[in-house]
């Protein structure tokens, strides 16, 4: 009798666990930090640094975005859901530019899009030598 209802506890006592395991690690929310604030775009390269990018950021609420780095000169250009973004500046990996966002907690629902980036002599380099994040 005595095995039984240990065999018994255990087995809820598992459950119990698992249960709230999941509800610990749930993605159904946010995770981190959240509400108004700042993302941050982001670059890495395999090759020569960019000195000029252009690039999309697409998603609700996005304003005033400004360079991350003192001694870059930045240009953007809002149209509704979408700014465009000319960064001049020399990155060879980090921190580009900064905007504000309602909720920093959707990082995920930004979009970015890599047009063009120019070395230090003023000649396109490959896009496919750039990764661009944004991230809290």
């Amino acid at each position: 009798m005595r095995i039984k209802r240990a065999s018994t506890i255990g087995a809820a006592l598992a459950v119990s666990a698992a249960f709230l395991a999941g509800a610990c690690s749930s993605s159904d929310g946010p995770t981190g930090p959240s509400g108004p604030g700042q993302l941050t775009v982001n670059v890495s390269t395999t090759g020569d640094a960019g000195a000029a990018f252009l690039i999309t950021i697409t998603g609700n609420g996005i304003t005033n975005p400004v360079v991350a780095s003192g001694g870059d000169v930045i240009y953007s250009f809002p149209s509704g859901n979408t700014v465009k973004v000319a960064l001049i500046g020399e990155h060879s990996s980090g921190a580009l530019f900064k905007f504000s966002v309602p909720n920093i907690a959707n990082v995920g629902n930004y979009g970015r899009i890599l047009h063009e980036v120019a070395g230090t002599d003023n000649e396109l380099l490959p896009n496919g030598n750039f990764v661009v994040t944004i991230t809290q």
